[in-house]
């Protein structure tokens, strides 16, 4: 199927690596042009030049935590398209595993800065400005966690959600030329997990008393993911470029889950 994503302007943030990552490059195969936002803008870097799309992919800088750190990357956006984006997709997020009592007003603080309240800057930045474009498409990617929550990485889930309420609501305020949907990823298998120092891999096995795979392995079990393995960044990016085309012209103020069946709600 031609998305028709040819020659569209698209940001994404967080996408240095992971999820974010997958979807720069997916967008770069369809032919978009595309400014991928993160702390560490010299990866986006590499790995454009690495594919070959270094001619479709421009890379800045910002701590998408700090409001004029946000600021100045959007200026430089909006130069680099000559205006507001087609595509928005707000991926920049992060947590760690810890239960509600370990979790501080701090811990809450920065998880909501960095996975909430970056959207909601960059959205009232751009969306209005799509809007008065007159077409655009905006995808935030959440979590299976914003719809069924857990014991732990509560603060995690609690800025999803919060994330996912936020897009209903701008989709009814920016309807019909803008169209804002989510998609939910269940367990995704990036450095987000994978990484030794800060991904969660290490908390599994912990838990399990497992190693490597046999953690992974109980994990799947232990939430009954039916798919019974845990799910690709590609598929991710899929999804959100369904999303942003004009294939899914009549879809907005919907959450897409790519999360193998973990979410149990018929709602």
């Amino acid at each position: 199927m031609d998305l028709g994503l040819t020659g569209k302007n698209v940001l994404v943030t967080g996408s240095a690596t992971g999820i974010g990552r997958s979807v720069v490059e997916a967008f770069a195969r369809e032919g978009a042009r595309i400014v991928g936002v993160d702390i560490r803008d010299d990866l986006i870097t590499e790995y454009a030049a690495e594919t070959g799309f270094g001619d479709s992919i421009t890379a800045v800088h910002a701590d998408m935590t700090v409001a004029d750190d946000i600021r100045s990357a959007l200026e430089q956006v909006t130069e680099t398209f000559g205006g507001a984006p087609d595509i928005l997709v707000n991926n920049v997020g992060a947590g760690r595993l810890a239960s509600f009592e370990e979790l501080t007003d701090d811990d809450f603080h920065r998880t909501f800065e960095l996975n909430f309240f970056s959207m909601v800057r960059v959205c009232r930045a751009l969306v209005p400005a799509m809007y008065a474009a007159g077409k655009g498409a905006v995808v935030n990617v959440t979590s299976d966690l914003s719809r069924q929550a857990e014991d732990v990485i509560v603060d995690y889930a609690a800025s999803k959600a919060a994330v996912a309420s936020v897009s209903k609501s701008l989709a009814r305020a920016y309807a019909p030329r803008v169209r804002v949907n989510n998609v939910a990823p269940g367990p995704i298998w990036t450095p987000f997990w994978s990484d030794a120092d800060k991904g969660w891999l290490k908390n599994i096995e912990a838990a399990y008393g497992k190693s490597g795979q046999d953690a992974v392995d109980a994990l799947i079990s232990d939430r009954g993911i039916p798919m019974g393995r845990m799910g690709t960044p590609e598929e991710v990016a899929n999804a959100v470029l369904f999303l942003s085309s004009d294939a899914a012209g009549f879809t907005t103020g919907s959450t897409l889950g790519v999360d193998g069946g973990s979410v149990r709600a018929t709602l």
